[in-house]
Order: structure tokens, then sequence, then C-alpha cells
């Protein structure tokens, strides 16, 4: 099946199995490493917007506690004001039932945009914890992180169930979506597989040009000169000397085909002395 290979030349057989030996590690290594760089970034993402969703709940705070929230033009211009952030291309506030109920209570009904409209909004409102969706639009890839606003009897020095009283602590009241993009990380990872790339070549190259020197002059030079001294003794001529200087297997084998060729020397002039 494979008898072609035993036509291929030693450099060859040899060079070429290294070569994807090294190969394969590099590969695996860019490979582990780009999707390391991808995670630490989705991760970091999903921390500024944490903080992101932190603050606004402080700032939704204060206006619930100075009575400014009921000012659906100060939340607007709140909302406008996170969609301006840099990396952030979508930003929502999500009322949950319990703040519904309460806030049209006291402070009339709330904005359009505030109520949950997607499968992820209702997500957020089912979740204790911060939940995220990697999502594309126009091959532009997007994360959608959700944080979700659970009451607490403490929560930054505020006890949410004073002013939510119809809560229970660990409710969900509400939350924010947030969406950025993640263009910088789609930048950052081209940037690293070209790069990546440009680098496995050259070595490749490099380590190809290397082992070709070191088999050449280890291997093929040594075998091509026994070659042509086992040629020139079977045609006859013993006058050339085979070079042994060398202790590996290339030197062990200068010294049997030097031993071989005085031997047949001998053989040969035992041979001519019977025959007068």
């Amino acid at each position: 099946m494979f008898s072609w290979i035993r036509d291929v030349s030693i450099k060859t057989k040899i060079i070429v199995p290294l070569v994807v030996l090294i190969l394969i590690p590099i590969i695996l290594i860019s490979y582990i490493s780009f999707n390391l760089q991808k995670q630490l970034t989705i991760s970091l993402t999903k921390h500024d917007a944490e903080v992101t969703a932190k603050t606004a709940l402080s700032t939704l705070n204060t206006m619930m506690l100075t009575h400014t929230i009921q000012n659906k033009s100060y939340r607007r211009t709140l909302i406008k004001i996170y969609k301006r952030i840099k990396g952030i291309k979508g930003f929502q506030v999500i009322r949950g039932n319990l703040v519904n109920e309460e806030f049209d209570k006291k402070f009339g009904p709330g904005l359009k945009e505030e109520e949950p409209n997607s499968n992820f909004d209702r997500e957020i409102l089912a979740s204790p914890i911060p939940i995220t969706k990697e999502i594309y639009n126009n091959r532009h890839a997007y994360l959608m992180v959700g944080i979700p606003f659970v009451a607490k009897t403490d929560s930054r020095g505020i006890n949410c169930l004073v002013c939510h009283r119809d809560a229970v602590s660990g409710s969900v009241l509400g939350g924010i979506k947030i969406i950025y993009s993640l263009k910088a990380l789609d930048a950052a990872q081209s940037y690293f597989i070209k790069y990546s790339i440009i680098i496995a070549l050259i070595s490749i190259v490099l380590i190809i040009i290397v082992l070709y020197i070191i088999i050449k002059n280890a291997i093929i030079n040594p075998t091509i000169k026994l070659s042509k001294a086992a040629d020139n003794i079977s045609k006859g001529d013993f006058k050339q000397e085979i070079p042994h200087t060398r202790n590996d297997e290339i030197g062990k084998l200068a010294k049997s085909f030097s031993r071989m060729e005085i031997s047949l020397k001998k053989a040969i002039e035992m041979l001519k002395e019977k025959q007068k």
C-alpha cells in the first residue's frame, strides 16, 4: 500500500515526519491561545457589563429615592448616556412584574422600551445570575449580557425590600441588557491568526533548512561517499580509501566497508598468486 515510500529519499523520510511533528504542536498552541483570548475578552466584557449595570442601578435607586424616576425624560436621557459609551451598541432597562405593579401605582405607566420583548429579556428576569449570549448581525459579532436586579436586604447599603414591599429577598425585580460590539475582538483575533501563520511558516522554513543542513552533512554526504567507494570496489578499484573518522553509525559502516575492502583485496591477491 505504501510501497512508494521505499523509493523516497532518506532526507525526505526524515524531514517530513519531523516537520509534521513540530507543526502539530504549533497548530494546537495557536488554537488553544485563540480560544483562551476569546474567553478572556468575553469574561472581561461581562465584568464591564456588571459594573455598568450596577452603576445604572445605583442611578435608578437615587432617582427613585429623590422621586425623579417618575420623569420619563430623565430615564430616557439616562439610557442615551449609557448607549453612547464606547463599545456599547445597545442598552435597555427591563422591569419585572413586581416593579411594574408597584411603579404603576406610585408613578404611573413605565416606558414601553422597559418591557421585556424577547426570550433573552425573559431569561434575565428568570435568572438570579448574569447571563450572556453571542449574537451575529451582518457578519459582525456582538455579546449580549443580561444583568438581573435581585432584591436584597443589603444591596450596597440599601435594603431593597423597604421600597419593594411586595418582593422577598432573592426576587428578581428587573435587569439591564447590554449589547457590546466584539469588533475589537474580531480585529485582535484576525491579527493573531495572521501573525501566527506567518511565524509558523517562518519557523517551518527555518526548521527545514536547519534539518536539511544537518542531515546532508551527517547522513547524506557520508552515505554518498560510501556508495561511491562500494561502487569502485565492485569495479576492482581498491586504491580509494574509505574515510571513517567518525564513531557514529555512519563511521561504523565506513569501518566495515574498509575492512571488507581489505579482505577483498587480500582475497584477490591470493587468487592471483594461485593462478601464477
